[in-house]
């Protein structure tokens, strides 16, 4: 076999060990609960290491023999089975080099993984992907899994189980995770809005907060809404689920709201960044000069959002999620799908930790990534660490920023 295919299958077999791992590190937290004894003494092998580097982001020096010792050697030992289970399916197939290459190519990626274990051993349990945070930073790696990812596996146990790729986790869609979570949905009142509160509420969030738009709100809602943006972990703007000659906010006002908001999480820091959902209909096609164009002549233009959702997606202060659902609201398509379908293919998507998400049986929503990936954003600053805007926001809000009094809690 050439130097080529030698490369590709050590690489190969790498890879099955270490997504071996995943699928081991998965039914390792599973078996926390297990009716046997061995699997539960091997979850709880394991758990020294999630005792040693715990959900706080930092590392924990009582456990570090018990993590050196035992919880890491557990892993070397999934690891080389991976492999050589990987060589064997190879073999079997008859897609390894033959002769003594493909022995080579497993011993070398045994030797490999042993080093990388007890280099690991060596240094006190430390390597890149295990790093202390105060709040984890944003993960740009659509594939490979680097010291954030992994991170907020340590945070959400459950969740986050690939190791070196994100394979298993899109597969068994584990790459994403609600629970505990404190959720404010603007806007959505529709069917969509309530068909996402239900199946929101199965993935087990702490609560959710839903809000309309309004001729007026008084004090009091100002009130609330201040509250709800504070507690809030993921804002769910769903503007664009409502009919198309409904009340809908414009671009301002929500860019607006979205600065409140990161403001508040600014000032109080979480180990998780925040995220924001924009979600839009797929028949509101992007033009470059700014300007949203609706296949319904009838209805007229509206200020785009898109150089904002391009700033949001590129900085680092949010999690950013872009959500595209098709023209339900017509009865064409109301008659092809219903409300639970749209979220649960949405929820599909974020589960394997898309920031993208195409909801569509058409692919006209596909259309919606490139102007989102590509094209000049909106120099705007979303977060100001400096200024503490907790105790002057519903005053200064209502002289400032008229569009709040449009707001009424639900």
């Amino acid at each position: 076999m050439s130097f080529i295919g030698s490369v590709l299958f050590t690489c190969y077999l790498y890879l099955t060990g270490t997504v071996f791992f995943d699928g081991m590190h998965y039914l390792l937290h599973r078996w926390a609960r297990s009716e046997w004894k061995l699997l539960r003494q091997l979850s709880r092998y394991h758990q020294y290491h999630h005792l040693y580097y715990g959900r706080l982001l930092q590392f924990n020096p009582k456990y570090s023999r018990l993590n050196a010792r035992i919880a890491l050697p557990l892993e070397l030992v999934c690891q080389l089975l991976g492999s050589v289970l990987g060589w064997l399916l190879a073999r079997a197939v008859c897609l390894s080099p033959s002769g003594h290459s493909d022995r080579r190519a497993l011993l070398l990626v045994l030797l490999v993984q042993t080093g990388r274990a007890l280099t690991v051993i060596l240094n006190d349990g430390k390597d890149s992907n295990h790093i202390s945070y105060d709040t984890v930073p944003k993960d740009r790696s659509w594939a490979f899994v680097g010291p954030e990812y992994h991170a907020l596996h340590h945070h959400y146990p459950d969740k986050y189980m690939g190791s070196a790729i994100k394979l298993f986790d899109w597969v068994a869609g584990t790459a994403y995770s609600l629970r505990g979570k404190t959720v404010v949905m603007v806007g959505g009142s529709g069917d969509f809005g309530q068909a996402m509160e239900k199946h929101l509420l199965e993935e087990r969030v702490k609560c959710i907060y839903k809000q309309n738009v309004q001729p007026s709100c008084s004090q009091q809602d100002i009130a609330r809404l201040v509250a709800m943006l504070e507690e809030a972990d993921i804002l769910i703007l769903a503007h664009d689920t409502q009919r198309i000659d409904g009340t809908v906010p414009n671009s301002m006002s929500v860019v607006r709201m979205i600065q409140e908001f990161l403001r508040f999480k600014a000032t109080r820091r979480a180990k998780v960044l925040p995220e924001i959902w924009h979600v839009e209909c797929e028949s509101e096609l992007p033009r470059p000069w700014g300007v949203i164009h609706r296949q319904q002549d009838s209805v007229p233009a509206k200020s785009s959002f898109l150089p904002y959702a391009r700033s949001l997606y590129r900085t680092s202060q949010v999690t950013y999620r872009h959500i595209v659902l098709p023209a339900y609201h017509h009865s064409t398509a109301r008659f092809m799908v219903s409300p639970d379908w749209l979220v649960c293919v949405a929820l599909w998507w974020i589960r394997r930790g898309a920031h993208f998400v195409p909801v569509t049986w058409t692919g006209q929503a596909y259309l919606h990534f490139l102007p989102l990936l590509f094209g000049d954003a909106v120099d705007i600053d979303w977060v100001d660490e400096s200024k503490d805007t907790r105790n002057e926001f519903p005053a200064r809000i209502i002289q400032k920023y008229p569009f709040v009094m449009t707001y009424a809690i639900q």
